[in-house]
């Protein structure tokens, strides 16, 4: 009786050693279910985060580029807007010099002769005209000397009224040229 007495304490004592152990395993899961829980957790909140500086990265990267292209596409259109508007402006002074070899030029040169007031004053010609000049004006009040004008056409420098009289085909031409580029709407 006495090894059953000890059979059953022995029993009882490993039966309370298995609660005990029980007991510490769970607490020890439960530990441990928690501790990763706070990872995992810890983890997803690191991933957001990481999630949404690369989504920012992207949405930064994507203005950007889209900057980027705007900008290219106003340069390109800036060149070609550029380019256009020079071949008309070279155009334009082809034919406005091709036109100072006509007689057309020479009626334009006449009818300007006609509105200068010939008081004693100078005009300033193109060496090509200075001998037109001179032959329309043998009989007025003026002194004739020779200027670089691109084009061509005269001014008139007036003394008695301290004034000058722009018959220049070149000043007209960058008249019109400024005229077109504020008002053509070419701009960008």
């Amino acid at each position: 009786m006495e090894n059953e007495v000890i059979k059953n304490i022995k029993d009882d004592i490993n039966e309370q050693a298995q609660l005990v152990i029980d007991q510490i395993e769970y607490e020890i899961s439960m530990l441990h279910d928690d501790e990763v829980n706070h990872y995992k957790a810890g983890l997803k909140k690191e991933q957001d985060t990481y999630l949404e500086k690369e989504l920012s990265d992207l949405e930064v990267f994507a203005i950007t580029e889209a900057s980027r292209q705007k900008m290219d596409i106003k340069r390109n259109l800036l060149a070609l807007r550029e380019k256009l508007v020079n071949e008309l402006f070279s155009e334009v002074e082809n034919k406005l010099i091709a036109f100072t070899k006509t007689d057309e030029y020479q009626d334009y040169l006449v009818r300007k002769l006609a509105q200068v007031p010939y008081d004693g004053g100078i005009i300033y010609a193109r060496k090509e005209d200075v001998g037109f000049i001179k032959k329309h004006t043998d009989d007025k009040d003026v002194t004739i000397r020779e200027r670089y004008f691109k084009i061509g056409g005269f001014t008139y420098i007036s003394q008695s009224q301290d004034s000058e009289y722009d018959f220049s085909i070149d000043t007209n031409f960058a008249d019109q040229t400024e005229w077109f580029i504020d008002h053509s709407g070419f701009t960008i």
